[in-house]
């Protein structure tokens, strides 16, 4: 179909599946536990986890298939959903969670996978595949037929 992946989008995949993942995890722990989240009052809902657990894991199945199928509006829906995704994490860390110590760490951490996620839907190896997947699928769509 297309030439081999860069190692960039290979990476973003397995970001993604994380993100699925997590979602998916999230959204199940929600329901096992609702019964354990109610009684000890927790900051935040089981139904805004499970929510929210379904939301991650259903937009990391999209992701995965547009990077798979190498759709060119994958990149930015990436960086959309990794700069969501720190969003919501800070904003629970911040109003709904216990202070922690590990404060500095999780700063440095959230720059880091932003940084890593602009430079690699930025790079031009990245750029060329879901570009010249994108011209792959046009030409057969207009294509005569033989």
């Amino acid at each position: 179909m297309f030439s081999q992946r860069p190692f960039g989008v290979t990476l973003l995949l397995w970001m993604v599946l994380s993100l699925s993942a997590w979602g998916m995890i999230r959204l199940f722990a929600a329901l096992r536990w609702r019964d354990v989240l109610y009684e000890f009052n927790a900051s935040l809902s089981p139904l805004y986890l499970s929510i929210t657990g379904a939301f991650w894991g259903i937009a990391g199945v999209v992701l995965l298939w547009s990077i798979w199928s190498g759709k060119t509006w994958s990149r930015r829906a990436i960086l959309a959903s990794v700069v969501l995704w720190l969003a919501e994490y800070w904003i629970e860390r911040v109003f709904f969670q216990a202070p922690r110590a590990n404060h500095p760490f999780a700063v440095i951490l959230s720059a880091l996978l932003l940084a890593v996620t602009f430079a690699i839907t930025l790079n031009r190896h990245t750029r060329d595949f879901f570009t010249r997947s994108e011209e792959h699928d046009q030409s057969n769509e207009y294509s005569a037929p033989a």
